[in-house]
C-alpha cells in the first residue's frame, strides 16, 4: 500500500521522516503528489534556531512551502483542475471573507494558514491535500523546480509591486540570497533600469551581476559611493545591519522596501535622514496576487530561477539537505529537493 513520506522538524533541530497514509482531497480540495520543494531559508532559521520572529517550533511540524507538483485526485465541487493536472501550491490559505481578502489584500488576513508556520504542516512529504483555488496551474513545459521558485519569485513580484517600480528607475537591492536575486530580476522584468546590489560574499555577487545587476559592492566603505543612488531600495538581507543601512541608498523622495525579517524584531534606523529625504517606507508580507505574474515570469525566461538552483537532494535525505544548507551558506544559493 502506497505511503505518504513527511518530513517532521522538531523543537531539538532534528528531522525524521515518517511514513503516515495518504489523505484524501475533501470537498472543494485537490490531492497533491508533490514532485519538488526548494529549502527556504525560513526553513533554516527553524531548522537552526527553533524560531523566526513570532513563530517558534514547540513540536514536531513539517517544514516545506516551496513546491510543484502533480494534482493526484480532486475532491467534491472542484471542476477546474483534473488529476495530472502540474500545478504550484500558494502555502497561504486566506479566509476569503475578512475585509482583507475582499479588497484583495488576502496576504493580510487574520485568519490565514500558512503552509509550514508552526505548527502548521508544510509540503515536505509526498502528498498534500489543499483547497484547489490555492493550485496555480503551470504552463506546459515548465519543470517542476521551476513550479517550486514560483514562491519566492511570488515575493519578489510583491516586492516589486509594493515599491511602485516605474519604468527607467534605478533600484539599490541589499542582499543577493534567492529573495535578492530574484528581486533583482522582477525589477528588470518590471521595467527597471539599473540595478546596483550590495552582498558581503563575492560569489554571490558574481551572480548577481550574471543576471543583471550593473554594479555590485560589499557591505561598508565599498557601498559608500551609493549613498543616495536608488529611486527604490529592497532590503532583502533579512538583516539588522542591511535594514539600519537602508534609508542611506535612497534618493530624495525615495521609496525602501522591506523584504527581509532581521535577525532580531527591533532595529535602530536613521530616522532624521528618513525625514529629511521624505522617504516612503513600506513592508513586503509574503505576497497577494502575485503568482501569475511569478509562472509567467519563470516560463519565459524573464526570470532566470535554473540558475539560482545550486544544489539538489533526494527525499530521504532531507535531513542532510537542510544541514549542508545551514552549513555552507556561502555557496547554497537554492537546495532543491526532489521526490
Amino acid at each position: 500500500m502506497a505511503e505518504n513520506r513527511k518530513a517532521y522538524l522538531d523543537a531539538q533541530h532534528r528531522i525524521e521522516i515518517r511514513r503516515e497514509p495518504i489523505p484524501r482531497p475533501g470537498p472543494g480540495e485537490a490531492l497533491v503528489a508533490i514532485k519538488a520543494n526548494g529549502i527556504c531559508g525560513s526553513d533554516i532559521h527553524f531548522f537552526h534556531q527553533g524560531r523566526l520572529g513570532n513563530f517558534v517550533v514547540t513540536r514536531p511540524y513539517v517544514p516545506g512551502h516551496e513546491a510543484g507538483g502533480e494534482v493526484a485526485e480532486v475532491g467534491e465541487g472542484v471542476a477546474d483542475l483534473q488529476p495530472g493536472d502540474r500545478v504550484v501550491a500558494e502555502p497561504g490559505i486566506p479566509c476569503g471573507r475578512c475585509r482583507h481578502c475582499r479588497s484583495g489584500r488576502y496576504n493580510l488576513c487574520r485568519d490565514v494558514v500558512f503552509l509550514s508556520a508552526p505548527p502548521i504542516d508544510g509540503t515536505f512529504c509526498d502528498y498534500l491535500s489543499i483547497r484547489a483555488d490555492m493550485l496555480h496551474k503551470m504552463p506546459e513545459g515548465m519543470s517542476f523546480e521551476m513550479g517550486a521558485l514560483a514562491e519566492p519569485t511570488a515575493v519578489a513580484v510583491h516586492a516589486v509591486n509594493r515599491g511602485a517600480v516605474r519604468n527607467g528607475e534605478t533600484a539599490a537591492i541589499l542582499g543577493c540570497g534567492p529573495i535578492g536575486l530574484l528581486t533583482l530580476q522582477a525589477f528588470k522584468a518590471a521595467g527597471g533600469a539599473r540595478a546596483v546590489c550590495v552582498d558581503g560574499i563575492g560569489a554571490r555577487r558574481s551572480k548577481a551581476a550574471d543576471l543583471g545587476a550593473d554594479e555590485t559592492a560589499e557591505p561598508g566603505p565599498d557601498a559608500e559611493r551609493l549613498r543616495d543612488v536608488a529611486d527604490v531600495v529592497f532590503e532583502t538581507a533579512g538583516s539588522a545591519a542591511a535594514t539600519a543601512a537602508a534609508f542611506a541608498f535612497a534618493r530624495p523622495g525615495g521609496r525602501v522596501v522591506q523584504v527581509g525579517w532581521p535577525e532580531k524584531n527591533r532595529v535602530e534606523l536613521d530616522v532624521a535622514g528618513f525625514i529629511e529625504k521624505e522617504l516612503d517606507y513600506v513592508a513586503v508580507n509574503r505576497y497577494a496576487n502575485a503568482f501569475p505574474a511569478a509562472i509567467a515570469w519563470l516560463a519565459d525566461g524573464r526570470v532566470r530561477g535554473d540558475l539560482l538552483i545550486t544544489h539538489r537532494f533526494a527525499f530521504d535525505d532531507v535531513a542532510e539537505a537542510f544541514q549542508f544548507a545551514l552549513d555552507h551558506r556561502a555557496e547554497v544559493i537554492k537546495a532543491m529537493v526532489l521526490n
